[in-house]
């Protein structure tokens, strides 16, 4: 008798433990994002790193060797986890891009080439592009002479062939992945001899790139951080806001300063001293340099993610329930955790039937067709087919702050996602393309407005008069319209 008394005593137990399960929050049964995701680009893979949450003082104090003067230290917490590319973007990675889409980088388009490596420095040629930087590369080797635009494009794409959003890291998710936990003047240490084993520099790195992964990661696991290429940030180059900050962003160049783009981690051509964790440069977004690339920063999922499968109950107990009143207890609490989990699953249904009702909804300001559904760190974009390859100018508040952007619209199979690095609460169509602008116009489409805007009249839509100008534009680079050569080297140098 004595097995079955102790049964008695331990079904019950099992039964609560599972109710209690049932009725536990969604967020607390999730599993932790992966420490590490690799993505098949099409016989080409892209590591990414997962970086948690955190904080961590950026800039450089006064006494550090080799500080610039834009350095100012302040503390930033960084609210959300993300994924940052495990190594620059490379070579192969580029080329599987350009492949699959026909893109044609700046430098390749523009009448004067890039400035690759002529032996002695750099220099201004026709021939310079990524395919041919002036020093031999694989496909392992980072990508270079690619604007920002260039860099913009690839993580554009690379959200459309994925579902999952990806962008340019800001520059203080550059500068928080670079250290891991360190606060020394170089992930592995403070003295210049320390540059030698995390990263490629003039001191050791010959006439060119070196391919990716070859020295000594950070505590993350993120190689190349310091040196061999100069990375594009998401930000505007200027100085920092005084105080703490979260999740800070240059969204726009600072008033009465020249419009540039901030690069970090230093590079083959510069000195050790240029891949501290705080250095800091800047260049025009179209300067197309033979140590300039990029690697991508990417939200934890897919904007779209598979829905899970349900859960299978467990057989029905075929014993007879033993009567005592622990078993009354715990088979009334399992029950009731049924029942909840039932209603949630009706409700939650009931609230997608009704999101996907309302949720796609015209852009304020344009032309009809144009829908947008907020979604994970943007919006999904759906156009008729006239406006394909037309350019959308947009502004969309995020956060509470303005945010402008443009975007080429090349809807795939779900539509076109538009990372805005959080769920837009408004978004508002400032102009779209000239080639596709009379038409839509003519069927009743009106201009954007400035109501509900009236906080930031500054960002009040322009008028549409012969194209769109703006700080912000898509192209950055002057001889992509015109013959005229490029003349935007270097001014970070």
């Amino acid at each position: 008798m004595q097995p079955r008394a102790t049964a008695c005593r331990v079904l019950p137990a099992i039964v609560l433990g599972a109710a209690v399960a049932l009725l536990a929050p969604a967020s607390a049964q999730a599993a932790d994002p992966a420490p590490a995701v690799a993505i098949d680009l099409g016989g080409v893979q892209l590591d990414l790193v997962l970086v948690k949450a955190g904080r961590f003082r950026q800039g450089s104090p006064p006494a550090e060797a080799g500080r610039g003067d834009d350095e100012a230290v302040r503390d930033v917490t960084l609210g959300r986890d993300f994924y940052l590319g495990k190594f620059p973007v490379t070579v192969g990675q580029f080329a599987r891009f350009a492949a699959e889409t026909g893109y044609r980088t700046e430098a390749e388009v523009g009448a004067s080439g890039g400035f690759g490596f002529d032996g002695k420095g750099l220099s201004q040629r026709k021939e310079f592009t990524w395919r041919t930087p002036g020093f031999p590369q694989t496909d392992v080797h980072p990508v270079t002479l690619v604007t920002f635009k260039d860099a913009g494009e690839f993580t554009r794409w690379l959200t459309q062939k994925t579902g999952r959003a990806f962008d340019l890291p800001t520059e203080a998710q550059w500068e928080y992945a670079d250290r891991a936990g360190t606060r020394t003047r170089f992930y592995a240490g403070d003295a210049d001899s320390a540059a030698a084993g995390i990263g490629w520099f003039k001191g050791n790195a010959g006439s060119g790139t070196r391919p990716v992964g070859q020295k000594q990661p950070n505590a993350f696991g993120l190689h190349d951080m310091s040196g061999n290429v100069y990375e594009w940030c998401r930000d505007w180059y200027g100085p920092y806001a005084p105080g703490p900050a979260v999740d800070p962003e240059q969204t726009a160049p600072p008033a009465g300063d020249k419009p540039r783009r901030v690069l970090r981690g230093g590079s083959w051509l510069k000195d050790a001293k240029h891949l501290r964790a705080a250095a800091r440069y800047r260049n025009d977004p179209g300067s197309r340099n033979a140590d300039n690339g990029f690697r991508v920063v990417a939200a934890l999922s897919a904007s779209a993610p598979a829905a899970a499968p349900a859960p299978t109950p467990p057989p029905a107990a075929t014993a007879q329930a033993p009567r005592s009143s622990s078993w009354s207890t715990a088979a009334m609490v399992g029950f009731v955790g049924g029942g909840v989990v039932l209603a949630s699953a009706v409700i939650g249904l009931i609230g997608l039937l009704v999101h996907r009702a309302v949720g796609r909804r015209p852009l304020r300001g344009a032309p009809p067709g144009v829908t947008f559904r907020p979604q994970g760190d943007g919006f999904w974009l759906h156009a008729p087919p006239h406006l394909h390859g037309s350019m959308l100018h947009y502004r969309c508040l995020v956060k509470g702050a303005i945010r402008r952007a443009s975007v080429p619209i090349e809807p795939g199979p779900r539509g076109q996602f538009v990372y805005t690095g959080g769920v837009p609460s408004a978004v508002e169509v400032e102009q779209i393309g000239a080639a596709a602008w009379a038409a839509p116009r003519a069927a009743g489409w009106a201009a954007p407005r400035a109501a509900g805007w009236a906080a930031a009249p500054s960002a009040a839509p322009r008028a549409a008069g012969g194209g769109y100008r703006s700080r912000d534009r898509i192209s950055s680079a002057p001889d992509v319209a015109t013959a005229a050569p490029f003349r935007g080297y270097p001014s970070a140098y």
